[in-house]
């Protein structure tokens, strides 16, 4: 048997790179099966193309930390172990696009989610999926990142789990991922930062299944069960408001 010795594509060294850092997080995981009716009625209702999933949870996550600030927070180990709080939370949609030829982990960026309108998430979205490397803040970042020697990488990443800014400033205080409309759901993550949330498909009748992934040194099984409580109520309030104002035809005046 002859085997092929392939080098790793960038996507491949930075899943390598994230699941050896996540490694030195102790996670907990709940899930939680969500009814979403009048988010799923609203989004309906709108003419293609709609904002992605995605963008909704992301919006009406960070909505939640605004209330709750354990969402917001990040652990630190240096110069001595504390929890750092953002004002609010920052979300990373964990993406993939096309670079070379190959598929690569990408990241969307939102720094403002909780009063950001949908439509300009949704926009701010597409960029970092179609855009190209060099228009693509963040992902011209992860390339070059990429293409440091691996124990320049893992010396970094291990720098940034401890002092806790670095995540912050080029990550954020939650990520969220999902395999859009396929029948599977993402259970368990290779995530550095406090939260990574996933879910499943959107059911018919708006039920969907909810993974929630944290740092258990910033935050108990208390406060991710609220997360998911008032993700679902966000989501059937401010975001099912936001989707039918959306829908409302333009006055003339």
């Amino acid at each position: 048997m002859t085997l092929r010795r392939l080098p790793l594509p960038p996507g491949r060294q930075m899943i390598a790179d994230l699941s050896w850092a996540s490694l030195r997080v102790p996670r907990c995981t709940l899930t939680a099966r969500l009814a979403l009716p009048r988010a799923l009625a609203a989004r309906a209702a709108l003419p293609a193309p709609r904002p992605p999933w995605t963008i909704l949870f992301t919006k009406a996550f960070a909505l939640v930390a605004e209330d709750q600030p354990a969402l917001r927070r990040l652990h630190a180990t240096l110069p001595r172990p504390a929890l750092l709080e953002a004002p609010h939370a920052i979300g990373c949609i964990v993406l993939e696009r096309e670079h070379a030829g190959q598929p690569t982990l990408a990241l969307a960026r939102f720094r403002d989610a909780h009063a950001t309108p949908l439509a300009r998430l949704a926009g701010q979205l597409h960029h970092a999926k179609t855009a190209p490397p060099t228009e693509s803040r963040h992902f011209h970042r992860l390339l070059r990142f990429a293409r440091l020697p691996w124990p320049l990488r893992r010396l970094m990443l291990r720098w940034a789990l401890a002092s806790a800014t670095p995540l912050l400033r080029y990550g954020g205080t939650f990520a969220i991922s999902s395999l859009g409309s396929r029948p599977a759901a993402i259970v368990d993550s290779v995530s550095v930062l406090p939260c990574f949330l996933s879910y499943g498909p959107i059911g018919a009748d708006g039920g969907v299944e909810v993974f929630l992934s944290f740092d258990h040194r910033v935050m108990d099984g208390a406060d991710g069960a609220a997360a998911l409580e008032g993700l679902e109520a966000a989501m059937e309030t401010l975001v099912a408001a936001e989707l039918a104002a959306m829908a409302e035809p333009m006055l003339v005046e």
